[in-house]
């Protein structure tokens, strides 16, 4: 089997649903974002496996949580490319994210100041990886209205506490590693 198939040479693609569509849409825009992000949350990965000097089993879990993400997204897009005719991501991940925020903040001290994302390779590359879970939350609004859903579905739900989940662990890694958080100064 090739890699190339030449059908998207007219620029259009496929979902999963055989429909075409232009690549410029929001909805492609969408799905390379989520793709985006699960990427990087694989290189984010790589990052802790070489670097990281943490506690093995702190290590070890994180690691395995974002593997269990990275297989969350491809289900988010296969949801979306269906049309949401099968949900793949329902309450109860939203839920397992939620609990998981809120073990990584009882792992770290109370954040009292605006930071800035610095510290560690791995830590600001978590915050890389927020940042372009937020811009896919950005997009996923916009095709949500453009389709007109009546309501959000927990995918969109998911994408919203995937970025909070990020800074926590931004903020944990940075703590694990006795890296100092920097304080945002404000201008006068």
């Amino acid at each position: 089997m090739k890699i190339y198939t030449k059908t998207g040479d007219k620029g259009t693609t496929g979902n999963l649903l055989g429909e075409r569509i232009s690549k410029d849409s929001t909805f492609i825009n969408l799905q390379g974002d989520i793709d985006e992000l699960n990427s990087s949350l694989g290189y984010l990965n790589a990052l802790l496996k070489i670097n990281s000097t943490f506690k093995y089993t702190d290590k070890k879990e994180l690691m395995d949580f974002i593997v269990h993400i990275e297989n969350a997204l491809y289900n988010m897009g296969v949801e979306i490319s269906l049309g949401f005719s099968e949900i793949k991501i329902k309450s109860c991940h939203v839920t397992e994210l939620e609990e998981m925020i809120d073990i990584i903040y009882s792992k770290t001290p109370p954040q009292k100041h605006f930071i800035l994302y610095s510290g560690s390779e791995e830590a600001t590359y978590c915050q890389v990886c927020r940042s372009i879970a937020r811009r896919c939350e950005r997009v996923f609004v916009k095709y949500l209205n453009e389709i007109n859903a009546e309501t959000y579905p927990e995918s969109y739900m998911y994408i919203n506490r995937l970025s909070d989940y990020l800074f926590a662990v931004s903020r944990f890694i940075n703590y694990s590693l006795n890296e100092d958080e920097t304080i945002m100064k404000p201008w006068i």
